[in-house]
């Protein structure tokens, strides 16, 4: 081997070590980056599940509204007197107060007239003959819807201003017949389902007569007392 061979042999094959040397550190590098980096694909097929937070809070919110949801009003004219508002207790007598709600809106009471007042006792009106019967009639107090509701015993008292049903000596006989306390009755606590009570317009009950038409009955969607006005106004 001539010098100048022996020369390049001695300096060429350190190069060459060291060259790849280099490569193979910068692959195992690059290997581990790769591993340390997440897949975007396994990424995106990660499925996202609802947080409980939010599942809670849509639970808060459907208690909250089956709170709210514990009275409803119904406001009725009745001709040349007022408006009554009636509060009906959907907690304590929801089966009773569905049926007069659905007759509400059915526009069962629009027209009927009451064709029984005792004072200091009860206003009565449900009867649908009432519409063409003449006042004094045998007949009346003896209609109804067609469908009787059952008893619905309840812990809600006969004050003046509450709204019973009316019914014959069966307990489940009530139908739409209805009457409103003049007075407190508590004789009457438990034989009879009160329902609801007047919240306003309470003195007109005390007006109303025998023949009086209830104009229109009508489901209100809210209802607030009206502010009561200071003296100086």
């Amino acid at each position: 081997m001539n010098p100048k061979t022996r020369f390049l042999n001695r300096w060429m094959l350190p190069m060459l070590m060291l060259a790849f040397s280099a490569c193979q550190s910068q692959s195992v590098e690059q290997t581990q980056t790769n591993a340390e980096t997440p897949s975007p694909r396994v990424a995106q097929e990660t499925p996202q599940l609802p947080t409980p937070p939010a599942e809670n809070a849509k639970e808060a919110s459907k208690d909250q509204n089956e709170q709210k949801a514990q009275v409803a009003y119904v406001k009725m004219t009745i001709k040349d007197k007022g408006d009554l508002i009636i509060e009906l207790d959907l907690k304590e007598a929801p089966k009773t107060s569905e049926n007069f709600l659905n007759l509400v809106k059915e526009g069962f009471y629009d027209g009927i007239r009451f064709h029984r007042v005792v004072p200091k006792f009860v206003i009565q009106a449900g009867d649908p003959q009432s519409k063409t019967l003449p006042m004094g009639h045998p007949q009346l107090g003896t209609g109804g819807s067609g469908k009787n509701i059952k008893f619905e015993p309840n812990n809600l008292k006969h004050k003046r201003g509450a709204i019973g049903m009316a019914r014959a000596q069966d307990p489940d006989s009530a139908s739409s017949q209805f009457y409103i306390c003049l007075e407190d009755l508590p004789q009457l606590d438990g034989n009879y389902v009160i329902f609801g009570k007047v919240v306003e317009g309470i003195e007109i009950i005390d007006q109303v007569r025998i023949g009086d038409t209830i104009e229109k009955a009508v489901v209100l969607e809210k209802w607030e007392p009206k502010k009561a006005r200071s003296p100086s106004q």
